[in-house]
């Protein structure tokens, strides 16, 4: 389980059904929540592909798991929940959400809404796409994308029901 950022580990490890009742390594590159949580700590920094010795973030808590999954050994990486899509009317500037969640999960609650600087363009956060093409271009761990509608494409698309273990 990975989380980027201090706020995220506050509003849920308490919860009964939260991180701390999952029997799992926890990890962070936010130096405060490692400091308050027993969650194991990297350090990261803004940089496209994948680190071989750090993560490179990315500004997504989803291309820093991609990242620590190839750290750690993954032998394959299936992406599942990366759409990339913001709806057409999002205005992060104005703080609009828009007519759809950011997040193929839903949208954040309350508490944990921030207004990060999103390249989006036609529905689509292409920095973060960008991002996923420089991983790609590296070709250091097969990564398969199983996120129905996702605007990642660089990687081979399947539904989980193609996928094996």
């Amino acid at each position: 389980m990975f989380a980027t950022n201090c706020p995220f580990w506050d509003y849920y490890w308490g919860r009964e059904d939260g991180p701390r009742s999952h029997p799992c390594e926890k990890w962070t590159n936010d130096v405060e929540a490692a400091s308050k949580y027993p969650l194991h700590f990297i350090n990261s920094v803004e940089r496209r592909g994948l680190g071989n010795d750090l993560l490179h973030h990315g500004h997504s808590s989803g291309a820093c798991l991609v990242n620590l999954a190839y750290l750690l050994g993954a032998d394959r990486i299936v992406l599942l929940g990366y759409d990339m899509k913001y709806a057409s009317d999002y205005d992060g500037k104005q703080r609009h959400i828009g007519s759809s969640p950011r997040h193929y999960f839903g949208e954040y609650p309350s508490a944990l809404q921030h207004w990060p600087k999103a390249a989006v363009k036609d529905g689509v956060h292409f920095e973060l796409v960008e991002h996923y093409n420089s991983i790609a271009k590296q070709a250091l761990v097969p990564i398969v994308n199983a996120t129905p509608g996702s605007a990642i494409r660089c990687f081979p698309m399947m539904s989980m029901e193609e996928i094996s273990c």
